[in-house]
Parts: structure tokens; sequence; C-alpha cells
């Protein structure tokens, strides 16, 4: 593309939408792409260069590693896919003009990138503050200005058509939260009414009906509705409540977050969460930035320059700035439903010169200089931040003091070690409050468990709580379990350090006691060649009746089958005999003991035939009545396998959970879990695994359905793989930029994903 060559003369009002058609295969071609990339897994990430003009006009360059670079070049070859420009209606200096944009979009199309515009329908800046019409709109009727919208809108689309730089995705506005084209247009505050909302939809809804026809295609352009609130989910939802009320038909959200005006990064991740649930809309971050310095290099002064204004934890240096860009892609990536699809950071080449200051120079992405940063890489690092395993964590309540039941309330509260963020990868938080969202599910009887995502070497610190509900805890310490010794290092906290694989952690139990207890304890001791089966009974209940007080009755024991447990039980006399657990509830109610059975004389199919029975009562022993015999099948995997054999506990007298619970499960395994980068200019890896020892074939084909390039074919053991592709066919040449398909065959097992290759 000649990005030098003038721009197509388009006047006011054009008629030349009917010329066009010509070139609309082509473009339609173009959307078909570019729609069924976002569809997939495109991560928009990039920025705001509106003003690269002002800043070359007066002498401004770049450099990247101490060599001058076109802006463009320097920003995709750091991991940049998006560029988005700003237009005015009429500025009162020749920038931010169609024209400017025609050229600026020619510099975006050449360089393979997705164009993002930004209608401000303003002659100057608009923003929350002021959102102030074009001057020759001013007089206009409502009705006239509807109709100047609609035309103004659909005629800039147009041209951008006919110069073949048609936008990706275009802005109607410009963090419109208090509306715009005021006084039309505006809302909120004593502007709050139905009849602004009503006009305000009115004239967004010509803007968007302004783009979708404005030639052929451009009703498959994605429309942004862009506000500022990053941080304040309340404000969003008042907003977006009262959008949506009245019809507006958009595709993406988009919110401005700079952290001095909007919050802390937890108060982003939990709107753009909430809002992905609410709405089931895509969100991208299209506004953010941080100072990499509070220096000032010229006399303009600067948006940021006190430390006051600085998110805690992320210093003003070229570190911090990384960090915080960083964590924040982060965030966004991992937003629920997989609805957060892009970053943009806003004026990252905005530096001052010497004959043009700079507000913003310090929160640019290049130094005073005009060198690159190394907090520019932080879009290219994609391969380990986008990588997530889930972790299942179970827990065996039996061993808990209290007559937890399932449908009660049990809690995972900690923290992710090392980290500023108690956010997790699937958009949960995570913290030692009540407010923690790692909530355990009740899956039979004692046993709980919960899935949740982390990242590779996360270290995640954790202990149990209990309630009746969330706000009513267990009577031992406020809910919380006593202390534990952590399977490595020191403290009192349970730990998990994440590997690369999906995982599935050993069964846990509560710690009631005040004593402290390894990690993964158990109530009994395995021993070789020995069934250990821990026996667990509450009598509460002839406690309370006065059946049965524990300071003159008892002890209590187990009474059952003699041959199957080699004589240790008898249906005759009591020879086995449970101890109480004196801090339980209701004064030591529980009782408890475990029985190791020889597994030389059990079998699979076997039954264990029992019952509770107490000891120095009513003149003699009282057994249970209403369960006179309890009854356990011993399985295989029970025989073969080193498992959890916790018994539930149970009420004397009552009929309750008295199976085991023996299933080892494995972790989920998928065909392709990872593609990264993606997009990709170089070079794409995909990590897959594969069941079992089987034939694989891995094959890149194009939309056409041709093979393009054999990544994978023979037989492979089970496991998990990494094989990368370099955008070459068969005959070692590079393939043209679009979208391909990554297919992945193996026996029964068949999945397609999508990949984008940018020249």
């Amino acid at each position: 593309m000649d990005v030098t060559s003038p721009p197509i003369f388009c006047g006011e009002y054009m008629k030349s939408i009917l010329l066009l058609k010509s070139n609309a295969a082509v473009f339609l071609i173009s959307i078909l792409l570019f729609s069924f990339a976002i569809g997939g897994e495109v991560f928009f990430q990039g920025g705001d260069v509106s003003f690269v003009p002002q800043v070359e006009d007066n002498g401004g360059v770049y450099r990247d590693r101490g060599k001058v670079k076109d802006p463009f070049d320097i920003l995709k070859d750091h991991g940049m896919n998006t560029i988005r420009l700003k237009l005015w209606h009429t500025p009162s200096e020749n920038y931010n003009t169609l024209e400017k944009v025609i050229h600026m979009a020619k510099r975006i199309k050449s360089h393979n990138m997705y164009f993002l515009l930004n209608f401000h329908y303003s002659d100057t800046w608009a923003d929350p503050g002021k959102q102030y019409k074009p001057k020759a709109w001013e007089d206009l009727s409502f009705e006239e200005l509807k109709d100047s919208v609609y035309r103004y809108t659909r005629d800039v689309i147009s041209c951008l058509y006919k110069n073949k730089v048609m936008p990706d995705i275009v802005q109607v506005g410009n963090e419109i939260t208090p509306g715009f084209l005021w006084p039309d247009g505006r809302v909120g505050g004593s502007y709050d009414t139905p009849e602004q909302w009503q006009k305000f939809t009115a004239l967004l809804k010509e803007a968007i009906r302004g783009v979708k026809e404005a030639g052929p295609g451009s009703d498959s352009i994605k429309i942004m509705i862009h506000i500022d609130r990053g941080g304040d989910n309340k404000g969003a939802r008042w907003f977006f409540d009262n959008l949506l009320k009245h019809d507006v038909d958009f595709d993406f959200i988009g919110l401005s977050f700079y952290p001095w005006w909007h919050g802390t990064l937890n108060d982003l991740r939990y709107n753009l969460n909430d809002l992905a649930v609410r709405y089931n809309k895509e969100i991208i971050v299209v506004e953010t930035a941080y100072p990499w310095t509070l220096d000032n290099a010229d006399k303009v002064g600067n948006i940021v320059s006190s430390i006051d204004q600085l998110h805690s934890g992320y210093p003003a240096t070229v570190e911090g700035q990384a960090k915080f860009l960083k964590d924040l892609i982060t965030i966004v990536k991992n937003v629920k439903n997989n609805k957060g699809i892009g970053v943009i950071y806003w004026a990252p080449t905005w530096i001052s010169t010497p004959n043009m200051g700079s507000a913003w120079e310090n929160n640019a992405l290049f130094d005073f200089e005009g060198n690159a940063l190394e907090s520019l890489d932080i879009f290219s690092e994609t391969p380990e931040d986008t990588i997530k395993i889930n972790v299942k964590l179970r827990l065996n309540t039996s061993t808990h003091y209290d007559t937890l039941r399932p449908y009660h309330f049990v809690q995972v509260r900690g923290e992710l070690k090392n980290s500023l963020l108690d956010i997790l990868p699937d958009g949960r938080k995570l913290s030692w409050y009540s407010d923690s969202e790692l909530i355990m599910e009740n899956i039979e009887g004692d046993y709980w468990q919960v899935v949740f995502e982390v990242r590779p070497g996360d270290t995640l610190l954790y202990k149990f709580w209990t309630g009746y509900n969330r706000n009513r805890p267990t009577y031992l310490r406020l809910g919380w379990e006593g202390p534990i010794l952590p399977f490595q290092g020191k403290g009192n906290t349970r730990i998990f350090i994440a590997g690369e694989n999906d995982t599935i952690l050993p069964i846990q139990f509560y710690n009631s006691t005040g004593e402290a207890l390894p990690q993964y304890w158990k109530p009994y001791e395995v021993k070789d060649n020995y069934l250990a089966i821990f026996f667990r009974v509450n009598l509460a209940k002839l406690m309370k009746s006065g059946i049965f007080d524990p300071e003159v009755n008892g002890p209590v024991g187990l009474r059952g089958d003699s041959t199957i447990t080699s004589g240790q039980l008898s249906w005759n006399k009591t020879s086995f005999f449970l101890h109480r657990e004196e801090n339980s509830v209701y004064n030591g109610s529980f009782w408890s003991g475990t029985l190791y059975i020889p597994k030389s004389g059990l079998k699979a199919g076997d039954s264990l035939n029992y019952s509770f029975y107490i000891e120095n009562i009513n003149g003699g022993g009282y057994t249970e009545q209403n369960v006179h015999k309890r009854r356990l099948v011993i399985t295989s995997s029970l025989l073969t396998q080193v498992n959890d054999t916790t018994l539930h506990w149970v009420y004397f007298n009552e009929p309750g959970y008295n199976k085991i619970k023996t299933e080892v499960e494995k972790a989920k395994l998928y065909a392709i879990r990872n593609i990264y980068p993606n997009p990709f200019n170089n070079r794409v890896y995909v990590k897959y695994n594969i069941p079992e020892n089987s034939n694989v074939t891995i094959d890149i084909i194009d939309l056409s359905g041709g093979i393009v390039k054999e990544l994978v074919k023979g037989k492979y053991n089970g496991g998990e793989y990494i094989v990368s592709w370099d955008g070459k066919n068969e005959d070692g040449k590079l393939v043209s930029s679009g979208v391909y398909l990554i297919t992945f065959i193996s026996n029964n097992i068949v999945e397609a994903k999508k990949v984008l290759f940018l020249k």
C-alpha cells in the first residue's frame, strides 16, 4: 500500500457509495476474515497514536535500541496489533482531521494492524467534563442534529472505504458517560431524566446507523460504546442499564482506566467481571496509562506529577510501569466467560519535542529522547501469561468437631503469595476475609470440592473456613480450622505451588484441633496390606435426651462381622472401642476410631456389617435400634489403592452415609490446550495433550480447506507436547497474512483452533 498517496477526495454528504461496489468483494473478504478472527482468540492490544503526526511535524523521532524507526514498526515489533485514532469534526488546527486519519490509517493497514476509529463528535476534546457539539451543528434542531450525526458518520466511513482503509472497530463517542452533543444528548445529574435518555440514545442510534449503512459490508464493523468508569461498577451499571433499556445495539464495551481517577486494579477486576456476566458483551480497556517517572522534560505540566497519584505497589519507574501494564492485561485476559478482549494504551507515543511540549510525556512508552522503554515489551509477553491450569481442591469434613451438614458453608480463604492482586485467573476473588469467592461445593456427605484456575508457578496460601452460612461460623475459632504445618516451608497455612498441568490435590482433612497438624494429615495411619477404616458417630441427640451421659455411660464401641474383620469385631461383645473427641460440639459428642483390617482376608464385593454400641447403659449395653446393621461394601479400588477411606460421620441410631469415597479422578485432558502468541508474526507455539498412546496428526489449514503445512504426524506416547509453526508452507515460503486453522486429530479426538498470522 502506498501510504504517501493523498487521500481520495470525499465531499460532505457524499453520493459515491454506488461507485464503490467494484471493491465490495475485496472488502467483504476482509470483513469476513476480521469477523472470523474476532470470534476466535484475538486479543486487541495496542495504542492510541493520534499524536504521532504532531510529534513528527515538530521534529520528534522514535528509536528502538538506538536506531531511528517508524513508530508503527516499533509498536508492532513489540507486540501491538491494534491502533486507535481519534477524529474531530472541524478542529482549529490541522490535526485529528479526516485527511490526517486517512494518512494514518494507511500506515496502520500497511503494517497489517487492526484499526479502531474514535469519533469524538466535537471540534475538540470530548470527555466526561465536556461533550460540546461541533460549531457547525450548534443551531440545528434536534431532528436536524440526528440527521447530521447519521450523514456525517456514514460519509466518514464511506470515505475510509473509498480509500481502502476501513476501520475494524468504530467507537461512537469518547467517554460518553454523561452523554454527548450537549445539551441535546446530555444525561446524568440534573439531566438524568427519561426525556434526556431518549434523546441521547436516539442520537447514538443514528451514529450507529451511519456506520452500518456506509457501504457494502459496513454492517459487519464492530461498534464500541466507550465510557470512563473503569473502576466504578455502580456508575458503569447505571449507564449500561439505561442504554440497553433503550435498545441501543452495540458489540463492545469500552472502558477507560487510569488509577489516579478510576480506582484500583481490584476495582477494575470486579467491574469487568460483573459487566461481562451482566451484559454478555466483550470488553476492551480502551484507554489506560501509567507513569515511568515523575520527572518533567519540558515546561508543560504533566497530568501525573505526584506520588499521591500512583497505585499502591507500582512505583513511577519503568519497572513499575511494566508491572502495572502486565497486571492490567492479565486481569483483562482473565475476565469471566472470556469477555476481556483487549487493552489499548493511551498516547504511548506522545513525547515532547524541542518545538512541542507534552503533558503526557512521563506516561508514554518512550523516554524523553524517544527511545522505546522496556515496558513496551509487555505487549509481546504472551506465552506464560496466557497459560492457566485447573486445580481441583477437595476437603473431607468428617473430622470437623461441629455437625457440618451438606447444606452448610465451606469457604477457601487465602492469598496469592508475592502478588498485590487478589484475583485468580478465572476472575474470582481470593482473600483472608468473608468476601473470598472460592466457595466449596458439597459433592456427597462430608466431601467438598472447588475447581479454580491458577498460572504455572503461582503459590497459593490458604486455609478452610466453615459456617452454617456465610455469616454464621461454626463454633470453634469463629469458623477457622486449627493450625496447619504446610507440606513444605514454615507457617500456619496450607500451601499449593502450581506446576504446568491440571492438578487434583489429595484429599485434605479439616483440622478442628488446636494442635498443629501436617497439611495432608489423615485421621488414620496408612499401613501396608491393611485397609484403614475411620468410623465416627455423633451422640449429641442421645446426650440431649438424657439417655447417654459420657461421664457415667460408655465407652462407645463397634460391633459387627467377625470373619471379614479377622476377628476384630463381634456381634456378641465389644472389642473395638472409639475414643471421645472431647473438644467436639455439644461438650464432646463425637466418638471416632480407626479399624485396620488385613487385606489378605478381603475380596472385592465383600460386605462389612456393623453397628455402634454403647457400654454401661440401661443396665448393660445399648445398640442402635433403627440401623441395627450398617453395611459397607468393599470395592476393588479400595483394596488396590492407598486412598481416602473415611466413613462419613453419622448420628447414633439414625441412617446416614456409610460408604467409602474411593474414586480416583484424573486431570481433565485436552487436545489443543494453548496457542501463543495469537495473533503472531514470527512463530506460534501449539501446546497439546494426548490422553494415551495414539496416532496424532496436526495440520495447518487455510480457509479454503487446503493443507498449508503438516506439523505433526506419527504415533506418540500419552503426555503433553509443544510444536511450533513459523508461518511457512510446505515449500518453505511465508504464507499470506490471514486466519488459519490448526487441526488436531488423535483417535476419536478431533479439534480445530483458529490462529491469525500477521506479516
